[in-house]
């Protein structure tokens, strides 16, 4: 994602189309999201901003088995033609349940249209991970929480200093396994991480956090008893002034034995406001994942495995 994409993005004033007001659809006790891989990130950074939101992530086929009150469906799919969210859509539709569609095209936008869903469009041309920020202001827009990412005077972050660190950190992994951690609080930021190095960079990377990942996965990485898997493994850490401190002591504390014992570890400062990280990690992600690219020489925008995959459904 380029400056001015960014820009763009941030500043997207997205609308309803459709016969359900906004004003209906905040009338919801629970809003359930149907969406798969970057189209599902914008729900899972909704409750990122704002923890105590009744927001779920549905990423898989039809609907939740279950669901309490007054529930919103919504279906999110950048392309509109993921199998997985079509029949979200469609069972909701069946079951006459309150439905909502964003999407920049596609099947699900002639069912949008075709049913009188109403529906936000996004402009469309980009990889679903580069367009999280189009998403996540139609997901907010539609939910009344457009307040959430409201950009302050000064601006979310410096891009071009985001974009540089970003690059450091994608030299630094060159040739690396990225093992991606962050606090339970901030997951969805090492996610992000980790989808910019499997789609953009092509190659494996993994997410986990604490303090969780210190009861069994932490035994699992260490080089001498991994052997050569494990020697190609570099751990993220992504630091937070604002974590619990018992977290924050934790990750600490493994920052500091972790070369003991073999583990190569690079940190990063978040910013301070959630907002802010959230637009951090995908300008930093992102140039990480780009550098990676190009130095093993592969196309950054392209998923051609992804897109086999789904023509061959």
């Amino acid at each position: 994602m380029n400056e001015k994409t960014f820009r763009d993005q941030i500043s997207f004033e997205p609308r309803f189309e459709g016969d359900l007001s906004r004003e209906e659809v905040a009338r919801y006790d629970n809003v359930i999201v149907g969406g798969m891989g970057g189209s599902g990130l914008a729900a899972r950074i909704l409750f990122f901003l704002d923890q105590t939101f009744p927001v779920w992530l549905h990423d898989d086929y039809n609907l939740p088995a279950k669901s309490e009150g007054r529930v919103l469906y919504i279906a999110i799919s950048y392309s509109g033609n993921t199998a997985e969210t079509l029949s979200f859509a469609k069972e909701a539709l069946a079951k006459k349940y309150s439905l909502v569609i964003i999407t920049s095209g596609g099947v699900l936008l002639e069912i949008a249209r075709r049913n009188n869903v109403p529906h936000v469009l996004v402009p469309t041309g980009f990889q679903p991970r580069n367009a999280v920020v189009y998403m996540l202001r139609a997901l907010l827009y539609a939910l009344k929480r457009g307040e959430l990412l409201r950009e302050p005077p000064e601006g979310f972050v410096d891009y071009q200093k985001v974009y540089r660190e970003g690059r450091a950190v994608g030299r630094d992994f060159a040739k690396k396994i990225p093992l991606i951690y962050a606090s339970r609080s901030n997951q969805v930021l090492a996610h992000i991480w980790k989808i910019m190095f499997n789609e953009t960079g092509k190659i494996p990377a993994f997410d986990n956090y604490f303090p969780e990942l210190t009861h069994n996965e932490m035994q699992g990485i260490l080089p001498k008893t991994a052997g050569a898997l494990g020697e190609q493994l570099k751990v993220l850490l992504l630091l937070d002034e604002e974590d619990d401190e018992r977290v924050a002591h934790e990750m600490n504390i493994f920052q500091d034995l972790a070369p003991s014992q073999g583990i190569s570890v690079t940190s990063l400062k978040l910013p301070s406001d959630s907002a802010s990280q959230v637009i951090y990690t995908l300008v930093a992600a992102g140039g990480a994942a780009q550098v990676v690219a190009e130095l093993d020489g592969v196309k950054v925008d392209e998923v051609p495995f992804i897109e086999l995959f789904k023509k061959s459904l």
